[in-house]
């Protein structure tokens, strides 16, 4: 993590939780800054200075109506390609989103609305339909589409288990606001979260990632056993660590290179942890980064290899199983 603080000492909780930006000074004299309103684009977002997604927001739901549009002028569009393009349109389109940006209730209400109109749409059925024959289950005679809040749901908790998947800012930034999402509501962890935070509304569940996914879950009747800053996962060890785990048992993982696809083994780590030495089973040997990201060579780092190979590995203790297969 960078070093915000303006004193000389190590970054600390209130310096990683809040930036801000050196004052701007024109001859010794600090110059008044004031952020503009215009949204701008960023990695697909519409935001500006001021964190206000409504442009965002209008986006999506601008998508959602046109596609409804279309779906109503081309009645000659069977039913089955209907459904495939809202599949491949409806959910991505708001997914990609929604773990990033703040929806207030009274305007999720009207997506839910425009979401269930388009697949009315798709369907062929009149705009009078009752909303209920999409939520019921399929055995009860409903179509059981995914509505928009399931959607968001997957999506955050997708975005949640990502940014603590790997040491690289995300995680840190991930465990300040779990933390703080704990000591707020006096929770133990995440089970006690989910409880507390079905009493929640939904726009005071949204100001924290966290609680605002428990609040989902627990709308949903879904409930989620996680601890996802456990000192014993592998997530949590350090690079070091897990490099010299992976060359004392050594375990083949898959490396795609390019169009390459090899297993390789781990035999050295440097001293500080941050690269490591494979050696493949045709013998070449390579370099590359135990996490963040490798824009130069084109490898994956040691984490992701390790995700890849053993999806399903938690601890490092699972890990370290020397004859794992």
């Amino acid at each position: 993590m960078p070093d915000f603080c303006q004193k000389g000492c190590p970054p600390c909780l209130e310096h990683q939780h809040t930036w801000k930006p050196s004052e701007i000074k024109y001859k010794g004299t600090d110059l008044k800054v004031i952020h503009g309103r215009t949204p701008i684009r960023l990695l697909g977002i519409r935001f500006n200075m001021r964190l206000d997604s409504t442009a965002q927001r209008r986006y999506v739901m601008d998508g959602i109506t046109e596609l409804a549009c279309f779906l109503r002028k081309n009645r000659d569009l069977s039913i089955e390609n209907s459904l495939r393009l809202i599949e491949c349109t409806l959910a991505p389109l708001l997914a990609f989103s929604g773990p990033v940006i703040i929806w207030p209730e009274k305007e999720f209400k009207p997506l839910t609305s425009a979401f269930v109109r388009c697949n009315k749409e798709a369907w062929q059925m009149s705009p009078n339909t009752s909303t209920a024959l999409f939520t019921f289950l399929k055995d009860q005679g409903g179509l059981q589409i995914k509505m928009p809040r399931a959607i968001t749901w997957s999506a955050v908790w997708g975005l949640l288990t990502r940014c603590c998947q790997f040491n690289d800012g995300t995680r840190q930034l991930a465990e300040i606001t779990y933390k703080d999402a704990l000591e707020k509501y006096g929770c133990l962890d995440m089970e006690d979260l989910q409880f507390e935070a079905e009493f929640l509304t939904w726009d005071q569940a949204s100001q924290n990632s966290f609680v605002f996914a428990c609040h989902l879950t627990s709308t949903l009747g879904i409930r989620v056993n996680w601890d996802p800053f456990n000192p014993d996962w592998i997530a949590s060890a350090a690079n070091i660590d897990l490099a010299r785990a992976m060359i004392s048992t050594q375990h083949l993982v898959h490396i795609q290179y390019k169009t390459e696809r090899k297993w390789a083994k781990a035999v050295e780590v440097s001293t500080e942890g941050k690269l490591v030495t494979m050696r493949s089973e045709g013998g070449g040997t390579f370099t590359m980064k135990t996490e963040g990201q490798d824009t130069i060579t084109g490898y994956p780092t040691l984490r992701e290899a390790i995700q890849r190979t053993f999806p399903t590995l938690v601890r490092l203790s699972q890990l370290t199983e020397r004859h794992r297969g």
